[in-house]
């Protein structure tokens, strides 16, 4: 946890100072310094899921520190950036350290922990994160503003990698758990072609148009890696991802229905400083703060809810989370719709909005600790870095998902940064962002039907240690 906070901090905050970075490196269009966000995005999601395979080959503990390493060297190399081409670079190592950090962290903590204590520490680490993303916007508005440069939220990581970096080199046990075994080198490249292509397709879908030669050879890319990536699996004698691990009807409800809910929780993310900032005339920092309460409600209950899925097991809560967390989009929805409708005042949105955000920050933090502890408890000792890794890809590819499924219904693109919506009336504003939210409830609420019905053996933790 350490070293793991850096990388929420540090992607939330980058989100502040692009504009920041566009200034100072004297850059006319936006849509160029969003790829210092971007780079990094894509690479996180083409590359986890090779690390965590790594990780069960190389051992957990030596892939982890050179990932810390990475990312606080490349840290160093951001601050130092003397153009923005360097700061992209540097962003896409930084990218490569979050991957080995990312992918093993969740196999660590269920090599360490027993049965009946993975649900508690996974929700520790859900709320670790939950806090990086709570006060990466607020601590890196605060460097910016003290020291005058955007460059200080990459050196700040200098300290952190530092002292995490030596304490995991200090407590970390020499963890692996799969055979050695020749590396599927070009499953991992197909791989990296697969989900690379997909969300390089998903992110610019709307400002390159879904149906555009571009967005269709991406498809069609991830389409043909997608199968060869399949064929080259069952043939390899040490796959990079064995496949059989979708057999298990917990590990793939659980994945699926964590797909779900970051596509909901990234539609509430998107949408809702566009409803704010456009729509209701608020400042970004105001804005921010009330979208806060998302991460809030998600430190508030992931210790608790693992906590409990030890005791009484993680199909239940898992539904219970996600159906909070459609209510909230729901509730998003009608009060959208009433303020269309001039049923609702203006002035009276406000404590809805805040209490529906936390509603949706509460569902994922009763949802994410339990539906974790089942899919991690669900995967082999020797795929322990290959699960995490593909429990983070489908963190992934929801948030990524979720944009674009926002960005289509609400007929928001983003041309130079400037969402397109910020020139349409209030109505027309609270009409599109209320469909956005409706459609972002309906993929939660099937991931919560998903994790209700899936085929969990497992009663508790406790009962299988007893078993």
């Amino acid at each position: 946890m350490a070293v793991l906070v850096m990388a929420p901090v540090d992607g939330s905050a980058v989100n502040i100072i692009i504009p920041v970075i566009q200034q100072d490196f004297h850059v006319a269009h936006l849509g160029k310094v969003a790829w210092v966000q971007l780079a990094y995005l894509i690479v996180i999601g083409g590359l986890i899921l090779p690390m965590g395979r790594l990780g069960d080959l190389w051992g957990f503990r030596r892939i982890y520190l050179c990932g810390a390493a990475l990312f606080t060297i490349s840290s160093a190399l951001c601050g130092l950036a003397p153009s923005l081409g360097w700061l992209i670079g540097a962003r896409v190592l930084q990218a490569v350290g979050a991957c080995m950090m990312m992918a093993l962290s969740s196999g660590i903590i269920t090599a360490i922990f027993p049965a009946e204590e993975r649900g508690r520490a996974l929700g520790i680490v859900g709320m670790c994160i939950a806090i990086g993303l709570v006060i990466g916007p607020t601590f890196g508005g605060f460097l910016v503003h003290l020291q005058g440069s955007w460059r200080w939220v990459f050196f700040i990581n200098l300290p952190i990698g530092l002292f995490g970096g030596l304490w995991c080199a200090r407590m970390l046990p020499p963890l692996r758990f799969g055979r050695p075994a020749r590396v599927d080198w070009l499953g991992g490249l197909l791989a990296v072609t697969m989900l690379t292509a997909l969300l390089l397709a998903i992110t610019n879908g709307s400002p390159w148009g879904w149906v555009s030669p571009a967005v269709l050879a991406l498809l069609a890319l991830s389409l043909a890696s997608a199968v060869a990536f399949a064929w080259q699996e069952r043939r390899h004698p040490a796959p990079m991802l064995d496949l059989s691990l979708f057999r298990n009807r917990v590990f793939a409800g659980a994945n699926l229905a964590s797909m779900m809910n970051f596509l909901g929780q990234s539609c509430a993310v998107f949408l809702t400083p566009v409803l704010l900032e456009n729509g209701l005339g608020y400042n970004t920092a105001k804005a921010g703060m009330i979208i806060a309460a998302v991460p809030v409600g998600v430190m508030l209950l992931a210790p608790i809810s693992g906590s409990l899925s030890d005791r009484i097991g993680t199909r239940g809560l898992a539904a219970a989370g996600e159906t909070v967390v459609a209510v909230g989009l729901a509730g998003m929805a009608v009060l959208l719709h009433g303020l269309c409708a001039g049923s609702i005042a203006q002035e009276r949105a406000l404590p809805v909005i805040l209490c529906m955000m936390l509603l949706v920050g509460i569902g994922t933090g009763l949802f994410q600790s339990p539906n974790n502890s089942a899919i991690m408890g669900s995967v082999p000792r020797t795929h322990l870095g290959v699960g995490g890794g593909v429990l983070a890809t489908m963190r992934t590819l929801g948030m990524a998902f979720g944009i674009a499924v926002s960005s289509a219904v609400a007929g928001i693109e983003i041309q130079s940064g400037v969402p397109a919506a910020a020139r349409l009336e209030k109505l027309q504003i609270f009409h599109d962002v209320s469909a956005g939210f409706a459609v972002g409830a309906i993929f939660v609420f099937l991931g919560a039907l998903t994790s209700l019905f899936r085929d969990d053996h497992a009663v508790s933790a406790r009962a299988e240690t007893r078993a």
